[in-house]
């Protein structure tokens, strides 16, 4: 719908009672709202679902790995979602573009995941939810091993000391061994705390784990940290770094992201 400008429309006090109809209901519907909360930028995901009959997107903007010699470049990671009742959301993740060097570039493995919250999602000191996932295989080339894989994710977030907001994650993949004569699960598991430094802005603090079963793996290890900007209530930018904590992880990422709901 295009609106005319202001400035050229005709202002009397016989409009006040059409604009006052016309905004109520948008405002108070903007009003009901839950506060935005994101599955990035820490690895521990949301325990909250996007509101029914809502959208919202996340897109890590983009990221670059270093890891010893090796360096990958993503861009556009967009995880599309869509508020299907007050508990329970349906996502899609579309990872559009990768490149590593000397290797393989092109769109990465799509995922489809279901976030069921079972407490906390409008009230309450905590808040958990379940979230499936199924790995679609639609990689180019290396980025992908072409098979369908899955899981499941529980976060689970409570209030910590000092106005703190705390949470831990674990999660099991399904994974294909890497002989492929069969599946694996994987761990991972995650603590994350973050604090308000003004009422737009924020910091967080996370550890992660990853340990894979198959034979031959390294466990890996990771401490992430970054800042997020509220942009609008439903709008949010955020940026930082995911450093890894051995030799199996990755060496640093820095990524920037951007979120929003309507």
């Amino acid at each position: 719908m295009k609106f005319q400008p202001i400035s050229e429309a005709p202002f009397t006090s016989a409009s006040l009672p059409f604009l006052s109809a016309l905004l109520t209901p948008l405002l108070a519907q903007a009003a009901e709202l839950r506060p935005l909360s994101t599955d990035r930028p820490d690895t521990t995901e949301s325990h909250y679902t996007v509101d029914a009959g809502h959208f919202q997107f996340e897109l890590e903007i983009a990221n670059f790995e270093h890891d010893g010699g090796s360096k990958t470049y993503n861009f556009i990671e967009m995880n599309a979602k869509i508020g299907l009742s007050s508990s329970t959301d349906l996502q899609l993740v579309l990872p559009i573009f990768s490149h590593q060097e000397g290797d393989e570039e092109g769109f990465g493995d799509a995922e489809l995941r279901l976030k069921h919250n079972l407490w906390g999602n409008d009230e309450g000191a905590t808040a958990f939810a379940l979230m499936p996932f199924l790995k679609l295989p639609t990689a180019n080339g290396n980025l992908g091993n072409g098979e369908i894989e899955g899981g499941l994710i529980i976060p689970l977030s409570f209030q910590g000391p000092a106005d703190w907001s705390c949470a831990v994650m674990t999660a099991v993949d399904i994974s294909l061994d890497d002989d492929g004569s069969g599946y694996h699960p994987v761990f991972v598991n995650s603590a994350t705390a973050s604090h308000g430094l003004t009422e737009t802005t924020g910091i967080f603090l996370e550890l992660v784990s990853i340990l894979s079963t198959d034979d031959g793996a390294d466990k890996e290890a990771y401490f992430n940290t970054g800042c997020t900007w509220a942009i609008t209530p439903t709008m949010q930018l955020d940026g930082g770094v995911r450093l890894g904590l051995d030799s199996a992880s990755t060496d640093f990422t820095p990524f920037l992201g951007f979120s929003v709901k309507y």
